[in-house]
């Protein structure tokens, strides 16, 4: 894979089939389309970057396909420009390559990292295939509840824990976590970072628990805390409030965080009763048994504290913030509704609650189990971001994202 970075020229005549003008960095990648997700992955972490991406498939006919497929399961969406088109007309544009893609030289060996997984479930265990199947890393323990219960993906023999404890004794050098309880999560979160271990983790009830302890706490001991997975599942978020924050104050945030909600606001719009609803978002696999988090607006006020911390730099408590529920006996607002998550800086506003999106183009469509974004900086700059919000295989690729990143930098 090569990935530039490229400032585009204006086209020099008309019809020329160069990129648009911008002053926005676009990466050019050449990917091998045999390994589909490894090279969806490539192109994705330049989208959360804020680079726009010209992707060139190679590995034969179907190439473009595959690559498409696996940047649509992670929801980046793409355009297959025709010859003589423009090249990115999106913000990413898949091309088709050669038949074979061209060998890399590998990079000197380096010691492998080790890497402790915690939680084994619907996310964890999309991490777990992909820690296996790459030789740049070694897995040293994974945490589950009951290590005697048979897995999809299947855990390798003794690699099995139930204790915190026993996994960090193993000594890793990443732990990635997945845990879906907050205060285990939390306090295994701070036990690594305490160590000195690197943390990855999708745990926004525990890392918006309180993120700038966790980070003073990572700076102490010399770590590092990395938590996009826990915003926005495959969406971005993240990293487009840091970009505006870089590009001025921001004075407003409001956002689609929860994929359960938006789900099933979808439904109970095309007619479903309440119950039918919520049964649909269990059988698609975004809703949990118990959804009480993402239907009292508690799981998107989580969320909006990490925001939060990230563009103000200041601490949100989820608890203290306002926040409007759907259920059965919910009166929506007349015409399409979200469950919107907003933080007005110089209202002081922060809260979520249901509001009518009609002719919003950015939160007005959003299908499933999507998720979007809006941040405004102080002079009028509008950043956004859409994605999947939910789902092993989004969160498991802002995961494995943050993992790669850590393993370079």
């Amino acid at each position: 894979m090569t990935a530039l970075p490229l400032p585009l020229p204006r086209p020099s005549r008309p019809g020329t089939a160069l990129l648009p003008y911008t002053d926005e960095p676009v990466a050019l990648l050449q990917l091998d389309a045999a390994d589909a997700p490894g090279a969806a992955s490539a192109v994705y972490r330049e989208v959360r970057r804020g680079r726009r991406v010209v992707a060139v498939a190679c590995g034969g006919e179907d190439a473009s396909d595959r690559l498409a497929n696996a940047l649509d399961a992670i929801g980046v969406a793409a355009v297959r420009p025709a010859p003589g088109d423009a090249l990115l007309e999106g913000d990413v544009a898949i091309v088709p390559g050669p038949a074979t893609a061209p060998s890399r030289a590998r990079p000197a060996s380096s010691p492998v990292p080790r890497v402790a997984l915690a939680g084994c479930g619907v996310v964890g265990g999309g991490v777990l295939t992909r820690l296996l199947a790459d030789p740049r890393f070694e897995v040293v323990g994974v945490l589950v509840r009951d290590p005697a219960r048979a897995r999809r993906p299947a855990i390798p023999a003794g690699l099995a824990l139930s204790d915190p404890a026993a996994l960090l004794a193993r000594e890793p050098d990443i732990l990635v976590e997945a845990i879906s309880d907050a205060s285990t999560g939390l306090a295994l979160i701070r036990a690594a970072l305490s160590r000195g271990v690197d943390v990855v983790s999708a745990n926004k009830q525990a890392v918006g628990a309180d993120l700038p302890a966790l980070a003073a706490l990572a700076d102490g001991g010399g770590a590092r805390l990395r938590y996009s997975a826990s915003v926005g599942g495959g969406a971005p978020m993240i990293e487009t409030v840091r970009r505006a924050r870089a590009h001025g104050a921001v004075v407003r945030i409001e956002a689609v965080l929860n994929g359960t909600c938006n789900f099933i606001l979808n439904r109970l719009a095309d007619g479903l009763p309440f119950e039918d609803a919520l049964s649909a978002a269990r059988e698609a696999g975004f809703a949990e048994e118990d959804p009480s988090a993402d239907l009292s607006g508690l799981d998107a006020a989580a969320k909006l504290v990490i925001l939060g911390h990230e563009a103000l730099r200041g601490r949100l408590v989820a608890k203290e913030l306002a926040r409007e529920g759907l259920g059965p006996d919910t009166a929506l607002p007349i015409g399409r509704v979200r469950q919107l998550a907003r933080l007005d800086v110089r209202s002081g506003e922060a809260c979520v609650a249901l509001h009518a999106v009609d002719g919003d183009t950015l939160f007005g469509d959003l299908p499933d189990e999507w998720n979007a974004l809006r941040v405004i900086t102080g002079d009028g700059r509008v950043f956004t971001a859409r994605g999947r919000g939910a789902g092993r295989t989004p969160t498991a690729e802002s995961l494995w994202a943050d993992l790669i990143d850590l393993t370079e930098t």
